[in-house]
């Protein structure tokens, strides 16, 4: 019985009595078709099945056994959403998905998929039974030599599944239905839905849904028409953005513009193409078209349904305007010769890549997901929005536009999954209504909203407190959260797993007044859990999961004692946007370097992207330089640097030797000008190379020293030994072949395809395999020479 009420309560939406009467297996919106009733508004469902996977699956068989067959029902897993396959997803939208969480469970998964369940559908949870499901959770992101047995993020989210009224939870014990006293609402007057609308300037048909989306048209118009789009679209999944930019895109195309639309993958922006077909179907058999009597889609002579299925195709032509999807690294969006460039969700794009673009067009719009699994929000906002406006300050004496929607589309307002998302990630939402999160300046520019700041005496009644993520209480832990996602460019509701489930994470809060203004997340590594495979890691033989800076130490240095000493990563650090520059920072590391040295800890360190102003920071506080990577990191667009701060006299010794290599390679020092200890290092990181240890990248920079050196004398009586092994190998008939070689030894970095056209090798592999013999020979010419 209380599985047959479950299912009367998930088949709500798409069975009406009515219809059940003339048949059991008609559908919701077929009959509704057919009578000609408006359909009634439902919110989103979260229905959770526990249990092991036999009950599961005789559940969900009786549940759908008469799913009707035009709605949509998917089921997924862990692996089919794993990585990129999660962002297909994006502008998707079903009446019903599946979520298995038997193995493992991604809250960034759960937020996506649960964004593309439309108004009446519902968003069903697997997973085993609630007793057990935080021991079966198995984790990927665990540091070496450390376990978790108990997921404190799962039990926190299984306390909120219990705790929420509005969340369905079918059990072998029993089954629980929510409250279904005010099952329907009105949706035109709780969505804020436009009856259709039609400007006397614009042609714009019904499918603009609400009078917010109408207003934001009408802004983006305003400032095409002014040469003033430079604007940022921003919203939470589900209030229109994509059809917004669909809608602007048609007007646009109709007034003859060339458009280019980038985002990271093209099956990000297909809601955006399929927005733009609606339009051209819709405007062609509208009789009311007399300012644009020629307007059709790529696919003119096919139905809707057809063209809503073209995907594949990345170009649309409307009138005398072209839209074309290219890759965010086409070149493109860098020459300027369209119109108007849009950029969707670009805060998955690094920074620089997107002032890049901007800076090639006059006109330009970016759109972002607030709070989203794609990793978008407040950290994004706050570090681009300076940027841009910096950029159009100093190049066009202009502002960033800011355009927001607030108002849910495909559901409806005050939803209960999203409320329980929100809840369960701790998504700072300021409340549905919420107003900008950017307030205008006196000069007309936009700038992050200010909290009142705090007396003028700042360090009265402040402490710094130790303590764990699993000790927190909710309050906390949403004042913590919100702190660090400010201080963090892209933070995803897996973090938060992270944060809570990670045994070696150690939290120190600063208080004042009770009130949390700061804090700083610190990895324990190295020390016992690394001594058994010291030695592999310092040959590059093993990469073990976490301890991000002991392992660096290690592989730089070739040095298996670094890898025990016991470090303090600093992870991430946060003091209150308000507060910054007021030496609270500075107060949080002096406090906690104390706490470390009073725990017998050798040294603290911290990675992290360089800028100048963090660089000044960590540097006044002590921290020095041992380590900068050559490549810039994909998110931020920033280099990452390791600095080290050694409490120990063990690890003042160490530190010296690291200190010594890392100012070698900056300074690019000759291999004949190094100190003998260092000579030997590189000889024994070439050696590592040889034996498949290390990678080409890795050992770059002892190659590089070494042919920096011999090009110093290539005419000397006494060959040095690169010049005698690159002379054997090209059997001294020419030095053409053996001078661009090692010009390209003395590039920065690796370029593979010349050196596997200088030395005719066939791809990575090859030219790796090709210069492991060089530098082998290299070695031998050495111990010859001594």
């Amino acid at each position: 019985m209380a599985l047959q009420q479950l299912r009367d309560w998930l088949l709500a939406p798409y069975y009406t009595q009515a219809a059940k009467q003339k048949c059991d297996v008609e559908s919701y919106a077929a009959y509704y078709a057919e009578y000609n009733v408006e359909r009634p508004q439902i919110h989103r469902r979260l229905l959770v099945i526990s249990g092991d996977v036999e009950f599961i699956e005789n559940t969900i068989d009786v549940l759908l056994a008469d799913f009707p067959g035009q709605c949509c029902a998917q089921a997924f897993n862990e692996s089919q959403l794993k990585g990129k396959n999660r962002k297909i997803l994006l502008g998707s939208e079903r009446d019903m998905a599946i979520f298995h969480c038997n193995e493992s469970f991604s809250p960034g998964n759960f937020l996506a998929l649960a964004g593309t369940i439309t108004h009446g559908g519902c968003l069903i949870v697997t997973c085993p039974s609630f007793d057990k499901w935080p021991q079966h959770h198995h984790a990927s992101f665990i540091s070496y030599g450390y376990e978790s047995n108990d997921s404190a993020y799962l039990k926190r989210f299984i306390t909120l599944l219990l705790d929420d009224k509005h969340t369905a939870i079918h059990t072998l014990e029993g089954t629980r239905l929510p409250n279904q006293d005010t099952p329907y609402l009105d949706a035109k007057q709780d969505m804020g839905y436009l009856d259709t609308y039609q400007s006397s300037q614009h042609l714009i048909p019904s499918l603009v849904s609400s009078k917010e989306q109408r207003a934001a048209f009408n802004a983006l118009s305003e400032q095409f028409e002014e040469d003033n789009l430079h604007t940022l679209v921003a919203a939470p999944r589900g209030r229109g953005k994509s059809s917004l930019l669909g809608i602007f895109i048609w007007h646009l195309l109709n007034e003859g513009q060339y458009i280019l639309l980038t985002s990271t993958l093209f099956e990000n922006v297909h809601s955006v193409f399929r927005q733009i077909d609606r339009m051209c179907q819709q405007n062609k058999t509208s009789t009311d078209d007399s300012k644009h009597p020629h307007v059709e889609p790529s696919s003119s002579d096919k139905n809707l349904n057809k063209i809503l299925d073209k995907t594949l195709e990345k170009k649309r032509c409307v009138g005398e305007g072209t839209l074309e999807w290219v890759a965010p690294d086409n070149p493109a969006l860098f020459n300027g010769h369209c119109n108007i460039v849009f950029i969707d969700e670009a805060a998955s794009l690094p920074i620089p890549v997107v002032l890049n673009i901007i800076t090639n067009h006059k006109q330009w719009l970016l759109s972002t997901t607030l709070q989203g699994y794609e990793g978008s929000g407040s950290g994004f906002i706050h570090k681009l929005i300076p940027k841009l406006h910096a950029h159009l300050n100093e190049s066009e004496g202009k502002c960033v536009n800011i355009v927001e929607l607030h108002t849910p589309l495909r559901w409806l307002r005050h939803d209960p999954l999203e409320r329980f998302i929100n809840k369960a990630c701790l998504f700072d939402t300021g409340g549905e209504n919420s107003g900008s999160f950017h307030v205008g300046d006196e000069k007309g520019g936009y700038k992050a909203g200010e909290a009142q700041l705090a007396p003028t005496y700042w360090f009265s009644d402040i402490s710094l407190s130790k303590t764990r993520f699993q000790r927190l209480s909710e309050t906390v832990l949403e004042d913590v959260m919100k702190l660090l996602t400010l201080a963090h460019y892209q933070t995803t509701p897996d973090d938060l797993m992270r944060l809570l489930d990670s045994p070696d994470l150690i939290l120190f809060l600063l208080y004042q007044g009770g009130k949390v203004i700061g804090a700083a997340v610190v990895n324990e590594e190295g020390g016992e859990k690394l001594k058994d495979i010291a030695k592999n890691i310092a040959t590059g033989e093993r990469r073990p999961k976490g301890h991000l800076g002991a392992q660096q130490l290690t592989l730089m240095s070739a040095n298996p004692a670094l890898a025990t000493l016991k470090y303090w990563r600093i992870n991430r650090i946060a003091v209150s946007p308000e507060l910054q520059g007021k030496g609270f920072g500075t107060f949080i590391i002096s406090t906690l370097e104390k706490t470390a040295y009073e725990a017998g800890i050798d040294s603290l360190s911290t990675s992290y992207g360089s800028e100048d102003k963090l660089d000044r920071f960590w540097q006044q506080n002590g921290f020095v330089c041992v380590h900068k990577g050559e490549k810039a990191n994909k998110a931020s667009g920033e280099t990452s640097v390791l600095r080290i701060a050694p409490l120990s006299d063990r690890a003042q010794t160490l530190s010296s030797e690291v200190a010594n290599i890392y100012d070698a390679k900056k300074k690019q020092t000759t291999y004949d000008s190094l100190s003998a200890s260092l000579q030997l290092l590189y000889v024994t990181k070439l050696s590592h190379f040889i034996a498949g240890y290390r990678s080409l990248d890795n050992i770059w920079g002892e190659i590089n020293a070494i042919a920096l050196c011999n090009s110093l004398h290539p005419t000397s009586n006494h060959p040095a030994p690169l010049i005698d092994v690159l002379s054997e190998l090209f059997d001294n008939q020419t030095n053409e072949g053996r001078s661009e070689l090692i010009k390209l030894l003395q590039q920065p970095r690796p370029n593979y395809d010349s050196l596997s056209d200088t030395l005719k090798t066939k791809g990575k592999k090859g030219t790796t395999a090709a210069l492991k013999e060089i530098i082998s020979r290299f070695i031998i010419k050495l111990d010859m020479a001594d």
